[in-house]
């Protein structure tokens, strides 16, 4: 491998995180002894494996990976030094770098189909979960920026249309709660054509059923139907706009955070504290 322009750093990264994707980022700030590259040289690991810049290639360059492969995996940004043998430094002696190591990752976005009250309670919880909002709506009376807030872009538009120009990706969520079953079925079709981490629709079992017979006709694969949440949200009884808003909310938060293997199960059922302070007796 060879060094890599600053510009071509940035760029990458950029397209990177364009693309849904992670970037993990390996940056010299401090050289010890003969060192083969100067402070400032970086190294970058893509989510594909493959790695840009070097360090001097050989062992530096391979413990750069290991450190960037360490990043990515625990989502940390950390310090760690990197030793080249002398056959390998510009010297005889050797030679330290300083590394600051870093996982990039790209905002989580949330799409809305729909602008309706399930819709306007979704993004005021949305808002505090660190995902970028977008209302989509082809009513102008409901898109209006005064209901959202400044915090939530809103479109003006066809619906299914402007979730396409928004090329959703492995980094977007689209929640579909739009007015009508044919609003519906087109903004779901738009949804699992494209690349979203993530998508759910509100409605009925029987409008369910009726969409996704329609969908399967259109030849929109069985096992990506499969990976749509709907009944969108966790079982919590939910019957107003802000408590199903609130379900929806809990299961993004789930269903992000997969790592955490989160069930959605009342913690108290899963634990039983009580019979390890106070066993039944038999």
């Amino acid at each position: 491998m060879s060094a890599i322009s600053p510009t071509a750093v940035y760029e990458a990264i950029q397209a990177a995180l364009r693309r849904g994707e992670r970037v993990g980022i390996a940056t010299v700030v401090k050289t010890i002894g003969a060192a083969p590259c100067d402070i400032g040289v970086r190294m970058l690991l893509h989510a594909d494996g493959s790695a840009s810049g070097s360090f001097g290639g050989g062992r530096a360059d391979e413990q750069a990976i290991k450190a960037m492969q360490q990043a990515l995996q625990e989502g940390r940004s950390f310090l760690t030094h990197i030793h080249i043998d002398p056959d390998e430094a510009v010297g005889s002696c050797g030679a330290t770098l300083e590394v600051f190591v870093e996982a990039i990752s790209p905002e989580p976005r949330l799409i809305i189909a729909g602008a309706g009250h399930v819709a306007q309670a979704l993004a005021r919880f949305a808002a505090d979960l660190d995902f970028r909002i977008v209302v989509i709506d082809d009513r102008r009376d409901l898109a209006d920026p005064r209901t959202f807030g400044e915090r939530v872009q809103l479109v003006f538009g066809d619906i299914a249309q402007t979730i396409r120009e928004l090329r959703p990706d492995a980094s977007t969520w689209v929640v579909i709660v739009t007015r009508g079953h044919r609003l519906d079925e087109e903004a779901l079709r738009a949804a699992v054509e494209s690349e979203a981490a993530y998508v759910g629709m509100i409605g009925s079992a029987g409008k369910i059923r009726n969409i996704f017979r329609n969908l399967l006709k259109a030849g929109i694969p069985r096992e990506r139907l499969e990976q749509v949440h709907t009944p969108i949200g966790l079982d919590i009884g939910a019957v107003t706009p802000q408590e199903i808003a609130l379900s929806i909310a809990a299961e993004l938060v789930m269903t992000r955070r997969t790592g955490t293997k989160g069930t959605g199960a009342p913690l108290k059922t899963l634990h039983h504290l009580i019979e390890e302070v106070a066993p039944v007796s038999a």
